[in-house]
């Protein structure tokens, strides 16, 4: 028999979930941090339906016993999709390739060494 996959971004089973949930990671938010269920690229609009399924039948149809799904995070602050894409002007401040460190040459890759 096949594993049945039931986050499709973290490639998590409902294997998994059962092991993690006989190891006592009953709620859903110890849950995604044991299987990172409900974290991938989705935020868990394609699973957290499934598995939260999946957990009502593990904590026997208790609704009580079961809370609701982790919510997803928006970004800590707005990004420009330019930044996110890598194709944004000066003016979207700096970055690790745009900062201000960026085009200086340390001592390794100037050639210079530390020494005499």
């Amino acid at each position: 028999m096949g594993k049945t996959i039931i986050c499709p971004c973290h490639d998590v089973t409902v294997e998994d979930i059962r092991a993690m949930y006989a190891a006592g990671y009953t709620h859903p938010e110890t849950l995604k941090r044991a299987t990172a269920v409900f974290m991938g690229p989705c935020q868990g609009k394609h699973c957290a339906g499934p598995v939260m399924e999946l957990l009502r039948e593990l904590a026997g149809g208790d609704e009580g016993r079961v809370s609701r799904r982790p919510t997803a995070r928006p970004p800590l602050r707005p990004v420009l999709l330019g930044v996110l894409a890598g194709a944004a002007g000066p003016s979207a401040g700096p970055s690790a390739e745009t900062g201000p460190e960026a085009g200086r040459e340390t001592g390794a890759e100037s050639g210079t060494t530390g020494g005499a």
